[in-house]
């Protein structure tokens, strides 16, 4: 038992050893051409997944694992939410967002016309184009020290609303793939929404919400974490027992936890954690990708991303444009909101479950999401290196 027990550990730190070299090694070369380290971190996964060198084959255990890192980040993101500054300037990201899904609509209805798309098939594709990558895009502004600038506060704000959509879209798909919702779900479902709606309104009229911890525990920052964890996780975990993305409890707890002035330095202490489980977040995006699928339809792939990073650009540069940017700060951000984000995978594989699409379109949509993300930074870097150059106003 003992010699078993010894084995098992010693391929289990192999398979670590392994995979955190990889990573490094493919971040330094990030790194030095100027890449985020999510590019390394797909990399990997294609590298060391089933379809290459076979050292991580239960995909479904890595990207279980990985959604934690989503679950982190989405913390984070409600943690840095100001809901005050938020709320008295949602007109325009609000009216961003309605442009950008009726035009995207109504790019996905000419190519479903053209090859007979159903209308669900329509409406589940128009999701997911429209859903952009809240992870890259607020850790790009933020290294650019961009995210506080007045470009920055639309597009964060755009989308942060695009994050909350997934919760709608999520139950469209649910409703399309025929799965009946149960009275105990629905009930909890307008239960939470109540409080949520009740604890917002409270934070926006400013009020601050008072938690009843002990007095010795304002001090203590060790324990503190396990507060910040326990509410992260512990929303995540209401959310998905009344059938909601995790994702979504996640982020109203950072909303919730931010309240708490005593707790401002916490971020820095979660950062570790932040960093490690979304980098397994994009690792099992890597580890699911299909290389014989990938290669076998590589100019069909390498189409639609092209279409995809044009027509993407195309569309959010003329809607920052109707709300008054610049053409030049519109074409820019267009760039930044070009790529189709995490979320997109998730919509994706939720229409799997439910049978609305086969493992062609999911191997697919799975190839050409990992592609726009991964060119995410090659495409804002041509756009932002060139389109300064010009004289557009």
């Amino acid at each position: 038992m003992d010699l078993l027990l010894v084995t098992g550990l010693n391929e289990l730190l192999t398979s670590l050893v392994i995979m955190l070299l990889t990573i490094l090694l493919l971040g330094i070369l990030m790194k030095k051409f100027n890449q985020p380290y999510f590019v390394a971190y797909i990399t990997a996964g294609i590298i060391l997944g089933p379809h290459a060198f076979r050292l991580f084959t239960n995909t479904e255990t890595i990207a279980t694992i990985g959604e934690l890192g989503l679950i982190i980040q989405m913390f984070f993101i409600g943690t840095k939410l100001e809901v005050q500054s938020f709320a008295s300037n949602i007109k325009k990201p609000l009216a961003g967002v309605i442009a950008q899904l009726v035009l995207s609509l109504i790019f996905i209805t000419i190519i479903g016309l053209l090859y007979s798309w159903t209308a669900k098939e329509i409406l589940l594709f128009t999701f997911i184009i429209s859903l952009s990558s809240s992870a890259i895009i607020l850790e790009y502004l933020e290294k650019n020290n961009e995210l506080i600038q007045p470009l920055g506060v639309l597009t964060s704000g755009i989308l942060i609303l695009q994050d909350f959509l997934l919760l709608p879209m999520l139950l469209t798909i649910n409703f399309l793939g025929e799965k009946k919702l149960s009275a105990y779900t629905i009930i909890s479902l307008v239960a939470f929404l109540v409080i949520i709606s009740f604890l917002l309104r409270e934070i926006i009229l400013k009020r601050k919400i008072q938690f009843p911890f002990p007095a010795s525990l304002k001090h203590d920052h060790e324990l503190q974490v396990f507060i910040g964890l326990l509410f992260c996780f512990g929303f995540a975990w209401i959310t998905q027992l009344i059938n909601l993305s995790p994702a979504i409890g996640a982020f109203i707890a950072g909303i919730l936890i931010s309240q708490s002035g005593s707790m401002n330095w916490l971020e820095g202490h979660l950062i570790p954690f932040r960093v490690f489980f979304l980098s397994l977040f994009f690792l099992a995006i890597g580890l699911q990708i299909n290389i014989d699928f990938l290669f076998s339809h590589i100019w069909l792939v390498l189409l639609i991303v092209a279409s995809i990073l044009i027509i993407n650009s195309a569309i959010n540069a003329l809607i920052f444009r109707i709300l008054n940017e610049s053409w030049r700060n519109s074409i820019y951000a267009g760039a930044l909101l070009s790529q189709i984000g995490e979320f997109s995978l998730v919509l994706c594989m939720v229409a799997k479950n439910q049978q609305m699409v086969n493992d062609f379109w999911y191997q697919l949509t799975l190839a050409v999401v990992s592609a726009t993300m991964l060119m995410t930074a090659i495409w804002i870097n041509v756009i932002r290196k060139y389109i300064y150059r010009l004289h557009v106003i």
